[in-house]
């Protein structure tokens, strides 16, 4: 083998490397980075919905909700308020606490609008007080025991107001105000408010001409003329 012959061999061995395409390298190293920030944004979504699920669990119940698109979606559940209980309050009369504290009720004190209306026992003997507290003011009046067959009797009229009040037998279900053209004009009646005694109030016509109480069946107890 010459001299010119082993160059050419060793040459054939000894190549230097192939060059590198700068623009592919730079391509490629770009490729790889976004895939790497596709990853970690993929990651870091994943905690983000699980974060959210959680605190929409932790609000209450949730319920599909459909939208436009005929897509379920979640959304919590309105916590239901809690009933509040109101209670009616009686009315508020001048006098009334002073008044049932000097005469206590014996029995309840009935609402027979427009008064609030009881059964006290009276200094004298064998009477008894009617007390009542209404938009004119509180006051008590005595009464003797009603007779054998007195089903109901008028212990008064409040002023500048057309209404008559009193006790009745436990026997009496209704009052009645009749008219002279007949109208009739319904009463309120408290029955077994004192012992063996209802309360009445009726607000009568100008023409009012009686007061009719009327047993369990509707039949006629006693006619009160007026």
């Amino acid at each position: 083998m010459d001299v010119k012959q082993m160059f050419d061999s060793l040459a054939t061995h000894e190549q230097p490397p192939t060059t590198v395409d700068a623009n592919r390298a730079m391509a490629a190293g770009r490729a790889v980075r976004r895939r790497r920030r596709a990853a970690v944004a993929g990651a870091t979504a994943s905690v983000a919905v699980a974060v959210a699920v959680a605190a929409v669990l932790a609000v209450g119940t949730v319920h599909p909700w459909p939208r436009q698109d005929g897509v379920a979606v979640a959304v919590p559940a309105t916590p239901s308020a809690a009933p509040t209980v109101t209670a009616t309050p009686r009315p508020t009369y001048k006098g009334f606490a002073e008044l049932k504290k000097r005469y206590p009720p014996k029995g309840k004190v009935a609402s027979v609008p427009p008064l609030l209306m009881w059964v006290s026992d009276a200094p004298r003997k064998n009477e008894l007080f009617l007390c009542e507290s209404g938009p004119n003011g509180s006051s008590c009046s005595g009464f003797p025991p009603l007779a054998a067959k007195e089903f109901a009797r008028r212990q008064g009229k409040l002023r500048r107001v057309p209404v008559w009040f009193g006790v009745a037998k436990d026997d009496v279900h209704g009052v009645t105000a009749v008219a002279r053209d007949g109208r009739k004009v319904p009463g309120a009646l408290r029955r077994g408010v004192g012992p063996g005694l209802g309360l009445w109030a009726v607000e009568y016509p100008p023409d009012v001409r009686s007061l009719v109480f009327t047993g369990a069946k509707g039949e006629t107890l006693q006619r009160i003329a007026l």
